[in-house]
């Protein structure tokens, strides 16, 4: 069976995780990268064994060897990199969000469409495993009725310079500050959009959010969109929701990656599921915990589950391109997640709820 030869755009830090799981699978290869920064696209070539690198995204599309590319650049290139990769006759694979407007998600949607190829938009909480775990609880009535869904996320310092907004060091990551590049506030599409995909996976659509935001200055010129808090309430459901985001520099996570952790509780009528996902591998509690009639029992392994998160996405993206399966997460799906992402960003800017219609 021809394997299939994949292109990454975008070798920043977070490109590690997502060439692992093509590294890991006998069914693909990296054959290309690209990066603005040449060195870079010329180190990470090497490292995952490419043949080929560029600095224009253009040039690799002209690749006709590659069948598909994983697109881990800046929020605002991502609508019309997907839509050029489809119309180069690629499948893609790209990070959230799908585009930073309805109007450019019903375009990439369309062209998806037309062209007949797989378009993925890769959130690796959907595999990873305890969360995963904790659905099947869920559905199975462990919980009972659910009522309501507490996550909290934390962003920390971590061992590398991933995420050290005060650094000088991490330049790379400053665009996330910049409203026309990031889509919105810095951690808009990170925290919000990743907040919702796990409500919506667990619970249901959404249909009222309101936000409180505030902002932690971190070095001149530049604030971070924390401590902020939002609620919602669950599409004919009596179940509510509430996330707190935290700023915590002076607390360490032992992780290589982004510094981000979240703690998720599930209450029910029966009882309630806790889950943690966390980049740091030492962490000590146990990745989800059912607590009812006075007992608590855990479930899961502490180790890899985070790394393996990303590996099951990149499975999934492949099997999905080689008409084994469907991407848990495809364009409709991702659009339905950004009108949510947009509604918490309006309420946040006008200091009310927002509605959404369904139907």
């Amino acid at each position: 069976m021809a394997r299939l030869k994949v292109g990454i755009v975008g070798a920043g830090s977070i490109s590690e995780l997502h060439a692992k799981g093509y590294q890991e699978d006998p069914r693909a290869e990296i054959v290309a990268v690209c990066d603005r920064d040449e060195d870079r696209a010329i180190q990470r070539s090497l490292d995952w064994g490419a043949r080929a690198y560029y600095t224009h995204f253009s040039e690799m599309l002209e690749n006709k060897e590659i069948d598909a590319v994983e697109i881990l650049t800046p929020h605002y290139l991502h609508a019309s990199q997907i839509i050029d990769a489809l119309q180069a006759g690629k499948h893609v694979s790209v990070e959230r969000p799908l585009a930073l407007s309805i109007e450019e998600a019903n375009q990439v949607v369309q062209t998806a469409r037309q062209v007949g190829k797989v378009v993925q938009v890769y959130e690796p909480c959907l595999f990873y495993k305890p969360l995963l775990d904790a659905r099947n609880l869920i559905d199975a009535g462990e919980i009972g009725k659910p009522t309501g869904i507490r996550i909290s996320m934390t962003v920390a310092r971590g061992q590398s310079d991933t995420w050290d907004f005060a650094s000088i060091e991490d330049e790379a990551s400053l665009w996330r500050f910049d409203p026309q590049l990031s889509g919105g506030s810095p951690m808009l599409y990170d925290v919000g959009y990743q907040t919702f995909c796990i409500a919506l996976f667990l619970i249901g659509n959404v249909e009222k959010i309101e936000v409180w935001r505030s902002e932690t200055p971190i070095r001149e010129g530049l604030k971070l969109d924390a401590p902020t808090v939002a609620m919602w309430k669950h599409y004919q459901q009596d179940c509510y929701g509430t996330m707190t985001l935290n700023y915590a520099p002076e607390r360490k996570l032992r992780t290589p990656y982004h510094p981000l952790e979240a703690t998720i509780a599930v209450e029910g009528t029966r009882g309630t599921i806790d889950i943690i996902r966390s980049s740091d591998p030492t962490q000590l509690e146990a990745p989800v915990e059912l607590r009812r009639d006075s007992r608590k029992v855990a479930y899961g392994q502490r180790n890899t589950a985070f790394e393996d998160s990303f590996v099951r996405a990149t499975r999934n993206f492949i099997g999905s391109c080689l008409g084994e399966e469907e991407p848990l997460l495809g364009a409709n799906e991702a659009r339905q997640l950004l009108l949510l992402t947009l509604a918490y960003q309006e309420s946040s800017r006008r200091g009310r709820a927002v509605n959404l219609q369904h139907g």
